[in-house]
């Protein structure tokens, strides 16, 4: 039975942790042939005054202010891709008209 915890920044919508535990829980279940009723997903959130990267408090990070800057945006990163446009083609050469 996995459980995987996911540590995150406060603020994120109910919906937004709600469609990543489902994603979460669906890649497990894929990638193990397990059912998703044997995979437990912990949310860990974490207020950005607790929290830093490379000696600085995420709360710092704004420019000094002590306003919290948002996080990554997780809607993005679970958003579906753009389908690539094809590239425009070019016309086919005509053949030269006989006479």
């Amino acid at each position: 039975m996995p459980v995987l915890t996911v540590r995150i920044g406060k603020g994120q919508s109910l919906a937004t942790k709600r469609r990543l535990a489902a994603s979460l829980t669906q890649v497990l279940t894929d990638v193990l042939e397990i059912a998703p009723g044997l995979v437990t997903v912990l949310i860990e959130e974490f207020e950005r005054d607790n929290w830093a990267t490379g000696g600085e408090l995420h709360i710092d990070r704004a420019g000094g202010d002590g306003e919290t800057p948002q996080g990554p945006d997780l809607e993005a990163l679970f958003r579906k891709p753009k389908p690539a446009k094809a590239p425009p083609q070019k016309a086919a050469a005509k053949s030269p008209r006989r006479r």
